[in-house]
């Protein structure tokens, strides 16, 4: 084989060599693990899989310190000890650190089974591998924040916890930072590591919800808080970090805006309203913020969910009348007769005014059981003062009822309203258009009892309604009233 052909193999095998690398990569990075083990006896086992046949343990006991340029441990308590095994393409080796009673350190070094010296080889192994052990584990993790912070500030930490791969040890790290109790300017910055340098939702949260208090203690830092959230996946992480930036703080116009805009991102309806219900608990929501709200419930796709949100609404104190409208407004799309009913139902406790009333009476349009309609209107009647326009509307959704028997019971129930002539005129055509003539009897003897006998216009519309009758003894019990 010439030299050209053997240059050429060697090249071909390199390539096919850097193929199988890369290729391998996912696989590897899937092989990666991480895994923490502490017993009650005060021991931290730690094993790390780097991939490539790369993987190394640590067990401690005690706290641990180390040198300033992290190549050796300077400190272990007395009677604790650091063990360190490390395998890297399939060759093995340990170091052993023990602490005697007057905190004086003992040294082991070996090479496969046998034991070698330290101070030479071994030291030196320690030095390059002590600095990869630190990054994936928390082995002397607030020494090294608290020599870093004091050389670098903030700034230094970060840019070591953008050195660590595992998101365990980062959120540690960033936990001894804050606790320093950082400025405004470098809590954006730690939010900023938060947001884009972590990626478990879980340990994102973890962060978020143990230092709410210092992230929402000025506007700026509110706002990177909440876009900090926004970027978490999980639905229970992300609900349960809103949640606690709703605890005990005011967000105002733009953060709670970012937060509501968080939260329609939700995928899960019981979180999202959970978030949302969390919100309403704020006795001081103006009616912009609720506004807001109420735009984000219309995103949750269940019924269930959606109302249980509006009933949380509708029990806030000082609910205004732009505040119902809102709130109704936020039904839009909602198929399900029974959870619209049950709305309305309590918002109809209160007392309303008529162009709210008008828009109930819309809401109770859109429903398609007769049941839920009618269970409606009588609670509305029962509860509520009309005004013609509302009895007009009230008429036209009640000519929309299928069911003779619902038609009628509505109408009985309208005839406890306090009814001027032409409000009962009304009343007496849409009676008109009851096909069952017991219901529709049942209906105009019931609304006879609120007609003025001497309202001759009066008494022309209920003959007229009467002559609706087929039936000859149903009508001569309607019409003997005229008599």
């Amino acid at each position: 084989m010439n030299f050209l052909a053997k240059l050429l193999l060697s090249l071909l095998t390199k390539l096919l060599l850097l193929i199988l690398l890369l290729g391998s990569d996912e696989a590897q990075a899937q092989r990666k693990s991480t895994s923490v083990r502490i017993e009650k006896r005060g021991v931290t086992s730690i094993s790390v899989n780097n991939g490539f046949g790369n993987r190394f343990k640590v067990e401690f006991k005690g706290d641990i310190k180390l040198t300033d340029d992290d190549a050796d441990v300077s400190a272990i308590s007395p009677g604790g000890y650091m063990d360190l095994r490390k395998t890297a393409f399939g060759s093995k080796r340990r170091i052993y650190i023990e602490s005697g009673e007057s905190g004086n350190l003992t040294r082991k070094y070996y090479v496969g089974g046998s034991e070698k010296s330290f101070d030479g080889e071994g030291k030196k192994w320690l030095a390059e591998v002590l600095l990869e052990v630190v990054r994936h584990t928390t082995l002397g993790s607030k020494e090294r924040v608290d020599r870093i912070y004091k050389k670098s500030g903030t700034y230094g930490v970060l840019k070591e916890v953008g050195n660590i791969e595992n998101d365990r040890v980062k959120t540690v790290y960033i936990k001894h930072l804050l606790d320093k109790s950082p400025k405004e300017e470098n809590l954006l910055s730690i939010l900023n590591v938060i947001r884009e340098g972590i990626d478990s939702d879980y340990h994102k949260a973890t962060l978020l919800k143990r230092n709410a208090n210092q992230f929402l203690g000025s506007s700026s830092t509110a706002a990177s808080y909440i876009q900090a959230a926004s970027s978490i996946d999980s639905d229970h992480h992300k609900a349960e970090v809103l949640k606690t930036s709703l605890k005990g703080s005011q967000l105002q116009g733009n953060q709670f805006k970012s937060l509501c805009l968080a939260a329609k991102d939700i995928d899960s309806d019981y979180h999202k309203s959970s978030v949302l219900s969390h919100a309403l608990r704020n006795p001081d929501m103006n009616p912009e913020a609720l506004k807001i709200l109420m735009s984000t419930a219309r995103s949750i796709d269940s019924d269930h969910h959606r109302a249980s949100v509006i009933k949380n609404a509708l029990t806030r104190a000082g609910v205004t009348s732009s505040s119902y409208h809102t709130m109704l407004s936020a039904m839009d799309g909602m198929t399900s007769d029974h959870h619209r009913d049950d709305v309305l139902s309590k918002m109809l406790n209160a007392s309303l005014d008529n162009a709210t009333l008008d828009h109930v009476l819309k809401n109770v349009n859109d429903m398609d059981s007769d049941s839920h309609r009618a269970h409606v209107l009588k609670r509305m009647v029962r509860n509520q003062s009309f005004s013609k326009e509302n009895i007009n509307t009230f008429s036209e959704v009640l000519e929309r009822l299928s069911s003779d028997h619902h038609k009628s019971e509505v109408l009985k129930y309208a005839s406890r309203l306090d009814l001027d002539g032409e409000e009962l005129v009304t009343l007496f055509d849409t009676a008109k258009g009851i096909d069952s003539d017991y219901h529709k009897t049942e209906a105009l003897l019931a609304l006879s009892s609120k007609m003025d006998y001497t309202d001759s216009s009066m008494r022309e519309a209920y003959r007229a309604a009467c002559k609706s009758i087929n039936s000859d003894s149903h009508y001569r019990r309607a019409i003997d009233k005229l008599d």
